[in-house]
């Protein structure tokens, strides 16, 4: 019965895609100049996560969102997928984008670019430049945990900025996912390194070190706030080591759960 309302809701989807991709013509501004025509392996991958009806992660080191997978037209060397939510109305054609999925103990992941965008009353679909392959990386080697009791806080700078307090949303022993007030989306961008992020965590645990910027995104939902995802760069391992086992030790005796999707 299931699959059965499933096809009932999708059948229209695809039909519609296949109109769009009939109609819809490369221009020079959209055009790929060289075509990459995707391996075997990559069309199985991509065709189970369309079956299997896949939540995929979407971002461009701005923001990060989610989408399903529409279809896959191999002849014009292109995917189809669902409109992005939390919606993007930054998105537009030429910009690249990272497809991912967490399967086990790995993260599936490829990098594409923004071919078409088509408004239709159905709603929003996506077009992106098919893969050639699909890269495959182990998943993040530390568990992030939220910390109970009172907002953590953190002080962080970013180049050219005075240093500023933040809320900690999750932490681990390689990173943490912070909210900072305002939209610093210029000041914080993916790939920028941090020369200063300082934090306590317990009585006997003060960390200072820099820190790399992996993502950000502006977050709407309650106020304008930047959260910002940093990867630790400098800490010892002895300090990683200090920080892990705090953790998991504060999960054992208030009872707190793990997060389950990481920033």
């Amino acid at each position: 019965m299931k699959n059965t309302l499933w096809r009932q809701f999708i059948s229209p989807l695809k039909a519609l895609v296949r109109q769009s991709a009939h109609r819809f013509e490369l221009t020079p501004e959209t055009a790929v100049q060289s075509p990459c025509h995707a391996s075997e392996i990559c069309l199985e991958t991509l065709n189970n996560w369309l079956q299997t009806r896949r939540v995929l992660s979407v971002e461009n080191g701005f923001w990060q969102g989610q989408s399903l997978m529409l279809a896959i037209d191999a002849k014009r060397d292109l995917i189809w997928i669902d409109e992005i939510f939390p919606a993007q109305n930054t998105l537009n054609e030429g910009q690249p984008l990272q497809v991912s999925l967490r399967q086990g103990f790995e993260r599936c992941y490829f990098t594409s670019t923004v071919v078409a965008i088509v408004d239709k009353p159905q709603g929003r679909m996506i077009a992106l430049q098919l893969p050639s392959e699909i890269h495959r990386a182990p998943r993040r080697t530390h568990r992030r945990f939220t910390l109970p009791g009172p907002r953590f806080t953190a002080k962080v700078r970013a180049p050219g900025l005075h240093a500023e307090s933040c809320q900690v949303i999750n932490i681990s022993a390689g990173g943490m996912r912070i909210s900072l007030n305002g939209n610093l989306l210029k000041h914080y961008r993916a790939g920028v390194s941090l020369p200063f992020c300082r934090f306590v965590l317990g009585p006997d645990i003060f960390i200072t070190c820099r820190a790399t910027i992996k993502a950000a995104m502006l977050d709407k939902t309650a106020g304008r706030k930047t959260q910002v995802s940093l990867a630790f760069a400098d800490i010892p391992l002895t300090q990683r080591q200090q920080i892990d086992a705090y953790l998991h030790r504060l999960e054992a005796l208030r009872g707190e759960r793990q997060v389950a999707v990481s920033a």
